[in-house]
């Protein structure tokens, strides 16, 4: 049972951190990691749900609205970083355009980053996906796994251990007290809750590569190395912690509403708006205590950059 829970908890986190990492790259508009993933995700569809699927972009370059297709089982699957429900739309809407509609009855979307919240409960007509059913993200395969036998499971992780390289796993003391240091200071600031003109519905696509397209690229080589690091310290913080929904409405109005001024003082230079902040909350972070890690701050802060809680878009701007 203790071998079964180490397995789960690492296939857990890599997945979790493969996800964050493409996410990143989704945002400044690096696609490379897509290809190697769908190569990845076949691999591991293969095994988990005893599929034949071959990748179609081996055969076919940039194959239309499908990229694996399990022609005896007559399922296929959409790779996508993309979330939206327009991704959705547009995938049904040109696999229609295909031959492959006579070919499969199932037609996957496995959303690489987290998949949203969806209205419509089905959509298409000539071809009909299940929204609930049929749009997985790494969540949905972590909860299949979870059911798999021992003997199957383990040659999943191996998988998994085989393809994602491996996160830091000692959670060095400094680096927790510095993330826990900044939730409880930007959860503890008063301050009204409401957005005074921010879009709520996070959008760093639009707003990294069209608002931030300069420093888009900077801002990978900086943050990019820093992922291994924290993204799986963040990711357990965020699950253990005891942080209220109140406190986490607290803290997204707060970095909102400070970041915006401190990118106003610097000009709309976000390298620069950046660097302010971490200097700032260095300072409130020595103050109160704490041995602080100042790249576990810049990593805090580019995560909720991603997140669109640090310089968000406005209602009355395009981003």
């Amino acid at each position: 049972m203790l071998q079964r829970q180490e397995y789960m908890s690492k296939i857990t986190d890599k997945l979790a951190i493969l996800s964050h990492k493409i996410e990143l790259n989704a945002c400044l508009n690096l696609t490379d990691i897509n290809i190697h993933a769908e190569y990845f995700f076949c691999d591991l569809l293969n095994l988990v749900y005893g599929y034949s699927l071959i990748n179609l972009n081996t055969v076919t370059i940039n194959a239309k609205s499908i990229d694996l297709m399990d022609a005896g089982k007559r399922v296929a699957f959409q790779i996508t970083s993309t979330s939206d429900f327009k991704k959705i739309k547009h995938t049904i809407d040109g696999f229609v355009e295909t031959d492959n509609i006579n070919k499969i009855d199932r037609l996957i979307v496995l959303i690489l980053t987290k998949k949203k919240k969806y209205k419509a409960e089905t959509y298409g007509e000539k071809f009909v996906i299940n929204i609930s059913k049929d749009v997985w993200d790494y969540t949905t395969l972590i909860k299949d796994i979870n059911n798999l036998p021992n003997n199957k499971m383990k040659t999943v992780y191996d998988c998994i251990v085989g393809h994602i390289p491996d996160v830091v796993s000692q959670k060095a003391p400094k680096e927790v007290a510095t993330i826990l240091g900044m939730i409880k200071i930007l959860s503890q600031e008063d301050h009204p809750l409401i957005g005074n003109g921010f879009i709520d519905e996070p959008d760093p696509e639009r707003k990294i590569n069209k608002r931030f397209a300069a420093y888009a690229r900077y801002l990978m080589d900086i943050y990019t190395p820093l992922i291994s690091i924290y993204a799986g310290i963040l990711n357990d913080i965020r699950q253990s912690s005891d942080t209220g929904m109140l406190n986490i409405n607290k803290l997204s109005a707060y970095l909102k509403r400070f970041s915006n001024t401190v990118l106003d003082e610097c000009n709309d230079d976000p390298v620069r708006a950046l660097n302010k902040m971490t200097d700032y909350y260095s300072t409130r972070l020595i103050a109160d205590g704490v041995d602080y890690d100042d790249s576990a701050i810049q990593y805090y802060l580019i995560d909720n950059m991603i997140r669109c809680n640090v310089f968000p878009n406005k209602v009355e701007s395009v981003c």
